[in-house]
């Protein structure tokens, strides 16, 4: 079969970076769409789509669309359906190519104590491992619990003792069994001071297979990857070697096809690597890899489907320079790194030389708590891993994303840390490095910012003005007091004053440790962005302004402010000592009743959000007072749970 139409069952990201290839192999593309991404910029890209009214689990819907839509293969990109032998089987046997391996090969690598198992039989390196609770003493403390049937996080849990096991195994087997359909989960011994190196591979259908360079994904939150690398800062020659070998010859033995990953877990002390699992997809972070060996991996699996040998041996193989790529979440560090919800009000970035996003988002886009949090991700590509970081670390401080709350900041902060410049990028890294990865906000960037701010919503009103746009700035009728402006950022409010003197604008913030008068003139000012001088330095600014927020990144990350009314909101009422939702979710269990006693640290609700499980604690002793929420139950980001006196 010679494929030339193909379906991408996916959305987001992955779904438009192989639709970028598609289209650059002049292959026909279809896509597929849930409710909630009809106007999604996947949808756009794509030459023909169709809906998916149940969503994108629904396999026989999209196989059957896929037979409507004459495709020839389908490419599951990540996550979904991609790891799901029965789907691949059902793919197949309706005679449309899968683009990946066989199903043989996903379902032995997707289970895994299974892969565990073929690993120890085939003398692979591998962790002890248990099904059994009783076996965690002979294991040893800290214990890592892993869900059988999936990765990226889910169903995982670190337990340091014997305490909290049975509440962490219970959490584990019900976000497995969510997330995967499959509750399964073991034991395994958790290496602290760790690193996750994971080695690129290619198989074709001849048995040929070969490597394409190890990546590095050690700098984790939530057990899910936030920075990857290639190469590794810390591999030698001599261990590089090593664990590109181990991998081939692991994927020899699958007789493995098309793009994979082997991952490993590394022992920073000893040098020792034992075998995690084999991802039987493309990963989220292979562009790294395509950046430094020049490979486009999507076209290499489709040429794999189309029944090519490999286009490279291991000898032509070479990499070249440093990448590195960070993923851009909805999420708030500040808070746990909980994932957020909104939308979308501005995404604008520089699109350097050396810098490749791969985004499904757009400014509009609305962030929905149905799917994982990621944007986008952003690669760059440097002479050496300074020179990569560097680059990176500018591009995202020169990017506005206004009207979602992101990591966008703490990726800068990590990319510009010493410990992380240094090459120390183990599990560890934000544990260890916390006060330098959540520093105080530079005041004085700050109090720059909030009199850009209130000079350019001044300028922004005034046009909109339709009865007072043709006067000149400084016109009166009469002395009028001075105009005001109230910030909230982090908690705090910041008020400014300000008055127009001839062509200058003079503010004076107040209620501050200590009066700041700035004059501001020379303002050139459109519906996103400014140019002015602040006394004596220039300045120039990306600015968005939604609703009652602004937000304004003049090269060193955005600063989100939200404008106070003059009025209060009646219906804005809290309720004192109530336990607030972190974020949108569903309600999966409530541990109390109506007069129960609870002591600080007690799980008291269990909220599903963007598939995964968050545990509401108790944050003081006390006593419910009131239920406001039942289970099963929706609820918006801040709703109130119940009231503890």
């Amino acid at each position: 079969m010679t494929i030339k139409r193909v379906l991408v069952a996916n959305r987001g990201e992955i779904a438009v970076r192989i639709l970028k290839t598609l289209q650059e192999l002049g292959l026909h593309s279809v896509a597929m769409y849930s409710e909630a991404d009809r106007e999604s910029l996947f949808v756009k890209y794509a030459d023909e789509a169709f809906f998916l009214p149940n969503g994108y689990l629904d396999q026989e819907t999209i196989v059957s669309k896929a037979k409507e839509f004459n495709v020839d293969a389908i490419h599951p990109g990540y996550g979904f359906l991609s790891e799901n032998p029965s789907f691949c089987e059902m793919v197949q046997k309706s005679n449309i190519e899968w683009i990946g391996p066989n199903a043989e090969t996903i379902l032995l690598m997707g289970d895994k104590i299974n892969s565990k198992n073929f690993c120890i039989k085939e003398n692979i390196p591998t962790l002890m491992k248990s099904s059994k609770v009783s076996d965690a003493k002979k294991i040893g403390f800290p214990i890592l619990i892993k869900a059988s049937a999936g990765g990226g996080g889910k169903g995982m849990r670190i337990v340091n003792n014997t305490n909290g096991l049975d509440e962490a195994l219970e959490g584990a087997k019900r976000e497995a069994k969510a997330s995967f359909g499959d509750g399964r989960v073991f034991l395994e011994k958790y290496i602290a001071n760790s690193r996750h190196i994971e080695v690129q591979i290619l198989g074709d259908k001849f048995g040929n297979v070969i490597h394409l360079g190890e990546r590095e994904c050690s700098i984790q939150r939530r057990h899910q990857k936030i920075i990857e690398e290639s190469p590794s800062p810390k591999l030698n020659a001599e261990l590089r070697n090593k664990i590109t070998e181990t991998a081939v010859a692991l994927c020899k033995k699958l007789k493995y096809e098309s793009a994979g990953t082997v991952e490993f877990i590394f022992d920073e002390d000893t040098n020792e690597f034992w075998f995690l699992e084999v991802n039987t997809r493309l990963q989220v972070e292979h562009p790294v890899t395509e950046m430094v060996t020049g490979i486009d991996l999507v076209k290499e699996q489709i040429n794999i489907a189309n029944g090519k040998r490999l286009s490279y041996k291991q000898t032509d193989i070479s990499q070249k320079g440093h990448a590195i790529e960070v993923r851009l979440y909805a999420e708030n560090p500040g808070n746990n790194f909980l994932p957020e919800v909104g939308n979308v009000s501005k995404l604008s970035f520089p699109d350097s030389d050396g810098i490749r996003w791969d985004t499904g988002i757009q400014s509009g886009s609305e962030i929905s708590p149905e799917y994982d949090p990621m944007l986008a991700k952003v690669i760059s590509f440097g002479e050496d891993r300074a020179h990569a970081a560097r680059l990176l670390s500018k591009e995202l401080r020169n990017t506005l994303l206004a009207g979602v709350i992101t990591n966008k900041d703490f990726l800068i902060n990590c990319l510009e840390n010493k410990s992380f410049l240094r090459g120390k990028t183990t599990s560890d890294f934000i544990a260890r490095e916390e006060k330098r990865l959540f520093p105080d906000i530079d005041k004085k960037e700050l109090d720059i910012s909030m009199k850009i701010a209130v000079v350019w919503l001044q300028n922004y009103f005034k046009k909109d003005n339709v009865n007072l746009n043709f006067l000149p700035r400084n016109w009166t009728n009469g002395r009028l007091k001075k105009s005001s402006v109230i910030f909230n950022f982090a908690n705090d409010e910041y008020c400014y004053e300000y008055e127009n003197i001839r062509d200058e604008i003079k503010i004076n913030r107040k209620l501050f440790e200590r009066i700041s008068t700035s004059v501001v003139s020379h303002i050139i000012a459109d519906g996103q962005s400014i140019q002015c001088q602040i006394d004596d330095k220039f300045i120039s600014a990306q600015v968005c302004f939604y609703k009652e927020f602004i937000t304004i990144n003049s090269g060193n990350g955005d600063i989100n402010l939200s404008i106070s009314s003059k009025f209060p909101d009646p219906n804005e009422i809290i309720i004192e000592g109530s336990l607030t939702a972190p974020m949108p979710g569903k309600i999966l269990k409530i541990n109390v009743k109506k007069n129960s006693k609870v002591k600080l640290g007690d799980t008291l609700v269990t909220l599903e959000a963007m598939k995964m499980e968050h545990a509401i604690k108790a944050n003081a002793d006390g006593v419910i007072k009131e239920l406001y929420v039942a289970v099963g139950e929706q609820v918006e980001s801040g709703a109130d749970l119940m009231k503890i006196d």
